[in-house]
C-alpha cells in the first residue's frame, strides 16, 4: 500500500457517520430538479454517492511529543468524513513514553496498565524500535515499513550568552569537543574570562529521554563506524565525570533552567552550559520568552534525529480493518495538511525541510550542513544503553589476568609478549576508573599460592581506599607491572574460585563481574575441578538473579578453546570474548569491563 491516500479510501463533507440513502429514482430526479433551481446539486450528489455506513476505529500509541499534533489532525481528518471500503474510518490517539512502550510490546499486552491493545505505533526515534526489536515476539510485530512522518534532530542547547562566549553562530563544535575541551576544563568559564564558574554538561537518562539516548550513541560512536574505540570509550568515562545535573528528562533540565532565570541571569548561567536536546526543545524554551533563552548548536561530525516513524503493527491483536484505518491516517499526516501542522510546531519534514519557526531568530539554523549519522542498528541501541549502565551504576570487579607459561610467547610483528600486550591493556582499562569503583586483581596459572591456581595481588575495594602507603589504584598498577608468567593454566579451579570470592564481597545495585582473561585452555596437570563440576557450580549460583556474578571471559591468542569459554560465560549470564588478533586486546577489555555482561 502506497503511503498516500489508498485507494479505497474516500474523503466527505462535514456531518457524523450515516447509512447510505435507499431512494426510488423517481424521487431522486424530482428531488435534483429541486435542488437545482436552488443551486445545490453538487452537495446532494456527493451526500447521495459518498456516505459511509458503519464505524472502524484504530487505536494509535504516539510519543508524548507528537501525540497532541496527532490528536488534532485526527480531529480534523474526522471532518472530511474518511472511509475504508465504505465503512466510517477514525483514530483515537493515546499518548505513551516511548521508552516504556518499547518494554510494554516485550511482554504481553497489558490493556490494564497501558490501555487499549494498539494498531499502529509512532515513537518518538527509531532507536526505540531497535529497544523493542530485542525481543523476538516485539520484533515480530514491527513491519518492514517505517516512514517517517517528521524530524528533529539532536542539538548541543547552549545558553545563548555561553555559545555566543565559543565562537556562535559560526563555531564548528562536535560532542567531543564540548566533553573534553570545555567540560573537562578545571578553569571552567574562566579561561575564557567569564564569571560563570565550571563548564557544566548537563545529561539525562538515555533508558527514558530520547535526546539523551541519541545524544549518548553520537558520543560513544563519534566516527559513526559502528564500533567503539578506546578513545573513544574514554570521552564517555570522561562524560560520567563531569556531567551535572543528570536529570530524567529535557522537561526537567528546562524547567530547572527556567527557575534558575527567574531568579536572575546569573543564576541561569550557572546551572548548566550545554546538554542534548531536540531543536524543537530549544524553539519551544525560547518560545516562552525566558531571560536567558537558548541556541542550537549542530554537532559538525554528523546529526543525529529522532524520526517519528509509523508503525502499524503486525500484532496479533490487529484487525485488517483496524489497520487499513491506520495507514489512511498516516497518508493524511504524511500529506499536505499533516505535514504543515508538524512543521507549524517546530519539526522538519521527513527530508530534513525547515519549517517556519526554525530560524536563527529562534536560535536555530533553517538548512543543516552536517551530514545525517548511519541509520541505527540494533546493536548500537543495545551497546549505549549497556555501556552507560556499566559507567553509572556501582562498580564491582575482580580481574582475573592469566600468566601461565605461554603468556611470555613473543607476538609476531609487535616486539611484546603476550603478557606485556595483557598488561598493557589492564593499565589502560584501570585508568577509566573513577575513584569510587570497586576493583580488585587476581593473578593465575598453576600453583600460585601454595596448592591453588590463583592467588590475590590485591583485594576488591574502593580506587580511592588506601592499601599501604598508597591507594588502591596505585596498588594495582604496580601489582600488573610486576606479574611474571610461569606454569601450567589452571583456568576451571580459577574460574569458580572468583565467583565464589566475587559473590562474598557482592556489592547490592552494583555492576558485580569477573572478567577473564587467558590465553589457552584448562590444563591443570595437578588435578583439579572437572568440566562437569564448574558447569555444576556456576549453575548453582546463577540461580538467584538478585545475587548473580557474570564470568566474561576473553579467549587471548589462538590457543584458547573459545567454544568452552562461551558455555561457561553463558551459564552466569554473560557472553565469552575473543581478542584473536591480540593487538585489540585493549578495546576488548575495556569493551567487557564496560560493556558488562553483554
Amino acid at each position: 500500500m502506497a503511503y498516500g491516500r489508498p485507494a479505497t479510501v474516500r474523503s466527505h463533507r462535514r456531518g457524523g457517520p450515516r447509512r447510505r440513502l435507499n431512494v426510488a429514482p423517481w424521487i431522486v430526479i424530482s428531488v435534483v430538479v429541486v435542488l437545482v433551481l436552488s443551486g445545490f446539486t453538487a452537495g446532494y450528489l456527493h451526500l447521495v454517492r459518498q456516505s459511509c455506513s458503519g464505524s472502524a476505529k484504530a487505536s494509535i500509541i504516539a510519543s508524548t511529543a507528537t501525540a497532541t499534533i496527532l490528536e488534532n489532525l485526527a480531529r480534523r481528518w474526522a471532518t472530511t468524513e474518511p472511509d475504508v471500503d465504505g465503512v466510517c474510518a477514525s483514530v483515537e490517539v493515546t499518548a505513551k513514553d516511548s521508552a516504556l512502550m518499547a518494554q510494554a510490546l516485550q511482554e504481553d499486552w497489558d490493556a490494564k496498565a497501558n490501555g487499549p491493545a494498539p494498531d499502529a505505533w509512532v515513537p518518538q526515534s527509531t532507536a526505540w524500535v531497535r529497544r523493542a526489536a530485542i525481543d523476538a515476539d516485539a520484533e515480530r510485530m514491527l513491519p518492514d515499513r517505517q516512514p517517517s512522518i517528521a524530524r528533529s534532530p539532536v542539538v548541543i542547547a547552549m545558553p545563548k550568552p555561553m555559545a555566543q562566549a565559543l565562537g556562535w553562530p559560526g563555531v564548528k563544535l562536535s560532542w567531543q569537543d564540548i566533553i573534553t575541551k570545555f567540560a573537562g576544563d578545571p578553569s571552567g568559564w574562566s579561561s575564557l574570562g567569564k564569571p560563570w564558574g565550571p563548564f557544566k554538561f548537563g545529561m539525562t537518562d538515555p533508558a527514558r529521554s530520547t535526546a539523551g539516548l541519541l545524544g549518548l550513541t553520537a558520543i560513544i560512536d563519534a566516527n559513526d563506524d559502528s564500533d567503539v574505540s578506546a578513545e573513544e570509550q574514554e570521552t564517555v568515562l570522561k562524560l560520567k565525570q563531569v556531567m551535572r545535573p543528570y536529570l530524567q528528562s529535557t522537561d526537567q533540565i528546562l524547567s530547572e533552567l527556567k527557575r534558575a532565570g527567574d531568579q536572575s541571569e546569573a543564576a541561569a548561567l550557572q546551572y548548566v552550559s550545554a546538554f542534548p536536546a531536540f531543536e524543537q526543545d530549544v524553539l519551544n524554551h525560547n518560545l516562552r520568552n525566558p531571560r536567558v533563552s537558548l541556541v542550537a548548536v549542530y554537532p559538525n561530525n554528523g546529526t543525529i534525529e529522532a524520526d517519528h516513524p509509523f508503525l502499524v503493527l503486525d500484532a496479533p491483536w490487529a484487525k485488517a480493518q483496524a489497520k487499513e484505518v491506520a495507514n489512511a491516517f498516516m497518508g493524511y499526516v504524511r500529506g499536505p495538511a499533516g505535514q504543515q501542522e508538524l512543521m507549524d510546531s517546530g519539526f522538519r519534514d521527513p527530508n530534513r525541510g525547515p519549517g517556519p519557526q526554525l530560524v536563527e531568530q529562534n536560535g536555530l539554523a533553517p538548512q543543516i550542513t552536517a551530514l545525517p549519522r548511519a541509520v541505527l542498528l540494533p546493536d548500537s541501541v543495545s551497546r549505549t544503553l549497556t555501556t552507560w549502565t556499566a559507567l553509572t551504576q556501582p562498580t564491582n570487579l575482580l580481574l582475573v589476568l592469566d600468566v601461565s607459561g605461554s603468556m611470555k610467547d613473543q607476538v609476531p610483528g609487535s616486539g611484546q609478549t603476550r603478557l606485556s600486550l595483557a598488561k598493557r591493556a589492564a593499565r589502560d582499562a584501570l585508568a577509566l576508573f573513577p575513584a569510587d569503583a570497586h576493583v580488585g586483581l587476581w593473578a593465575f596459572s598453576t600453583r600460585q599460592n601454595g596448592t591453588r591456581d590463583y592467588r590475590t595481588v590485591v583485594p576488591v575495594g574502593a580506587l580511592g581506599d588506601p592499601v599501604g602507603n598508597r591507594t588502591r589504584k596505585d596498588a594495582l598498577l604496580a601489582g600488573v607491572d610486576n606479574l611474571q608468567p610461569a606454569g601450567d593454566t589452571g583456568l576451571y579451579d580459577t574460574i569458580a574460585a572468583a565467583q565464589e570470592a566475587l559473590l562474598d564481597s557482592y556489592r547490592k545495585n552494583a555492576t558485580n563481574l569477573v572478567v577473564l582473561l587467558t590465553d589457552g585452555r584448562n590444563d591443570d596437570t595437578t588435578g583439579g575441578m572437572t568440566i562437569a563440576a564448574l558447569r555444576d557450580q556456576l549453575t548453582k549460583n546463577s540461580k538467584d538473579p538478585d545475587h548473580r556474578v557474570p564470568v566474561v571471559l576473553i579467549g587471548f591468542g589462538n590457543d584458547v578453546d573459545f567454544a568452552t569459554l562461551q558455555e561457561i560465560s553463558r551459564i552466569t549470564g554473560a557472553t565469552a570474548r575473543s581478542s584473536r588478533e591480540v593487538f585489540d586486546i585493549d578495546q576488548v577489555l575495556i569493551s567487557a569491563i564496560f560493556g558488562g555482561a553483554g
